[in-house]
């Protein structure tokens, strides 16, 4: 019998995806050029499915496996289409590994149009062919805005997507005075990627929140849940993970939210608040303000502490810890300050845009900081 897996890699994958979106039977998994990937039992896939296999970040925890369905990875698909207007050609400068990446293609081939693949630096973007769209990370979008011909260029893309993280308004503002169409998307591979655009949900998309286990529909802050047709299959391998987070079409995030005038406002993740010595921390909150003062040059953690349990400090490109301190303790409680800063080349992100605070915290306990 042969296998239902087929693995390929990103030169592979616009081939495969169509193949498999026109019910070849398949289940497709990319992996990077040159990466053997750990065997796939078979058996731990549901009876008859056929979609993708995606491998979350890890930002915060263990990399899972997201089975994404073939019926899934089209209604996502064709969500976004109707949310910007028709389909379209799609430009790509994220990893396929990834679902953001992944669904350009997806978005691509339904609509029949081109699928462009280009740098992650963005050095050579191509004239967009006829109606063009792009999906960015924020760091991504910062770079093109420091870059003349970059930012001209995507003001040529009919729209814009920005996803992975939280959009500084600043730099959407930005982005926008340059003459771009920016659309900040909410999503994660169990969603099959962005399911609220701009804070409205697309078509079939309902928004909800728990608080401890109870629902409610338009409330207060709150975990957020997304009940959707694009939503994942289960964690391969993992039915105890897979119970905790899906329930019918409905996904647990792992994020804050509340509804502002009808629109959601992410608040960060449910692990962005950390206790220092008593007091609740947002870790979501101070990086705002951080955004707003330095742009994408200071990220705050949290770092371990024997006495307080954890204080939080900044990774900082360029600023000073003393510099950071001028602006920003006024406006944050003693506990939230910057104790100590991380002198890094560039602030480090997931493949799929994330901040990736495992790796911060690993360089702080390897003692490489300005205290």
């Amino acid at each position: 019998m042969s296998s239902r897996v087929e693995v390929v890699t990103p030169d592979q994958v616009e081939q495969a995806l169509a193949a498999m979106l026109t019910g070849a039977g398949t289940v497709v998994r990319v992996v990077d050029q040159g990466v053997r990937p750990t065997p796939v039992d078979e058996s731990d896939l549901p009876e008859g499915f056929t979609g993708a296999l995606v491998s979350t970040s890890g930002s915060t925890g263990r990399a899972k496996t997201v089975m994404l369905s073939h019926e899934a990875l089209i209604a996502g698909a064709e969500a976004t289409h109707r949310r910007l207007g028709g389909g379209g050609a799609w430009i790509n400068p994220l990893p396929v590994t990834h679902v953001a990446g992944l669904m350009t293609v997806v978005r691509a081939v339904l609509a029949g149009r081109p699928y462009v693949p280009v740098s992650a630096r963005l050095a050579h973007l191509p004239v967009p062919p006829g109606r063009s769209y792009l999906s960015l990370v924020p760091a991504q979008l910062h770079r093109c805005l420091r870059d003349p011909v970059a930012r001209e260029r995507l003001a040529s893309y009919h729209t814009v997507l920005i996803g992975g993280a939280v959009v500084d308004s600043g730099l959407r503002t930005a982005g926008e005075a340059a003459g771009i169409t920016l659309v900040a998307t909410y999503g994660m591979s169990e969603t099959c990627g962005g399911a609220v655009y701009d804070g409205l949900p697309l078509d079939g998309v309902t928004i909800g929140f728990s608080y401890d286990g109870a629902r409610a529909d338009a409330s207060p802050a709150g975990r957020i849940l997304l009940t959707t047709p694009a939503a994942f299959s289960g964690y391969l391998g993992d039915p105890t993970q897979t119970a905790a987070t899906l329930h019918d079409h409905c996904v647990l995030t792992s994020d804050r939210g509340e509804l502002v005038d009808g629109r959601l406002r992410v608040l960060g993740r449910i692990d962005d608040v950390v206790q220092s010595g008593g007091a609740n921390v947002d870790l979501a909150e101070v990086q705002g303000l951080l955004d707003q003062e330095f742009h994408g040059q200071v990220a705050c953690f949290a770092a371990p502490d024997p006495v307080w349990g954890a204080t939080v400090v900044v990774a900082s490109t360029n600023p000073t810890l003393e510099q950071i301190k001028a602006r920003l303790d006024a406006r944050l409680e003693s506990a939230a300050r910057p104790r100590g800063c991380l002198r890094v080349e560039a602030i480090p992100h997931t493949a799929s845009g994330k901040l990736d605070r495992p790796a911060l915290v690993e360089r702080w306990e390897h003692h490489e900081r300005v205290l």
